[in-house]
């Protein structure tokens, strides 16, 4: 396997930013799509944190499963929380999709954890902490 392009990246990355910074200059008010960008940018983020972290582990593939999944689970703990607080509106179009996947995210989980279970148990699954463990 060939040495990952990590330099190539960085400059691909750095010329889809620049014009938004000559946007940004401008005072275009322009902003379709920007709000995704953020998203996908802050995801790319947090995965290169995760690569770094592993990098340094006995179980790196383990180690990136662990961070996604604690990531998901302080997601969906401070969307529940903004939502009951009303920090988050209840008008987003985008509330009916999200329950539909975190459903379908529930109804996978109790899958895998059951078919594990089956199989013997060998995955153990990691004691909740933080202030909203049981």
């Amino acid at each position: 396997m060939g040495q990952f392009a990590w330099k190539e990246q960085v400059a691909s990355l750095n010329a889809i930013l620049d014009p938004l910074d000559a946007k940004g200059a401008t005072g275009d008010p322009s902003a379709v799509g920007l709000e995704e960008l953020k998203s996908s940018l802050d995801e790319l983020r947090l995965r290169a944190w995760s690569l770094l972290m592993a990098t340094n582990s006995d179980d790196p593939h383990g180690l990136q499963e662990r961070f996604r999944t604690r990531r998901g689970t302080e997601m969906c703990r401070a969307l529940v929380t903004d939502l009951e607080t009303g920090k988050l509106s209840n008008r987003p179009s985008e509330l009916p999709g999200l329950g539909t996947a975190a459903r379908d995210l529930a109804a996978t989980v109790k899958k895998v954890t059951q078919k594990a279970s089956k199989l013997g148990g060998k995955k153990k699954a990691p004691r909740p902490r933080g202030k909203n463990a049981g």
